[in-house]
């Protein structure tokens, strides 16, 4: 009789497979990450909440939190997540200070800064944030730039001797300094002072108001 009872518990070769749970909507995350992130920038770290997420959205709170169980964990990967250019994504128009303009400007269109800015308080406060901030927003910025510069090179552009690591730190910081420390606009006024001023000179080991070459 176990025996009966026991084959008859286990489903033959001909039996329906289990029915899987319900498949996670891919969709309905991307729409949630990019509450969050605007929520992040409207509103900064300490105004984003998961239910503000929920509702701009227009998921339940408990969808988000089944995807999400804490703001830190959903905060991490909204700047995973994050449109960055890359150098694959980077025209090179054979000059370095328009390449050097054009980061700027394809930046300045997916509001990454203003994301950035949002962010101040997470940053001090939570390690997992602070550690993708730093990778995504500073790494991997002084990254393309050092790319950038490395094109420059290769085209004789840059001075021999030139520290291109530094170099590459430097707009970076400053555009960091602008936006988050002194709360003003990435304009491109500021931009191409930035380029003019400051990375061309450090790159090339030309002053600023040289005049050109009439060569």
């Amino acid at each position: 009789m176990r025996e009966d009872a026991t084959a008859a518990a286990v489903p033959g070769p001909d039996a329906p497979a289990r029915r899987p749970g319900r498949r996670r909507d891919g969709a309905k995350d991307d729409v949630i990450l990019q509450a969050a992130r605007e929520l992040l920038t409207e509103r900064g770290y300490d105004g984003m909440t998961m239910d503000a997420v929920a509702e701009r959205a227009g998921a339940g709170k408990a969808t988000v939190y089944r995807r999400w169980p804490s703001k830190v964990q959903l905060t991490v990967d909204s700047l995973l997540c994050s449109k960055q250019v890359t150098i694959d994504e980077l025209p090179d128009t054979g000059s370095l200070r328009e390449d050097l303009l054009t980061i700027f400007t394809m930046a300045g269109r997916m509001k990454n800064d203003d994301l950035m800015s949002g962010l101040l308080t997470a940053v001090r406060d939570e390690p997992e944030v602070r550690s993708v901030f730093h990778e995504q927003f500073v790494a991997g910025r002084v990254r393309l730039v050092r790319e950038v510069l490395e094109r420059a090179r290769l085209r004789g552009e840059t001075a021999p001797g030139a520290d291109l690591d530094m170099v590459a730190a430097v707009a970076p910081a400053m555009v960091h300094y602008r936006k988050v420390v002194a709360h003003r606009p990435m304009d491109a006024e500021f931009a191409e002072r930035l380029v003019d001023t400051v990375i061309l000179p450090l790159a090339t080991g030309t002053p600023a108001d040289a005049a050109p070459d009439p060569a």
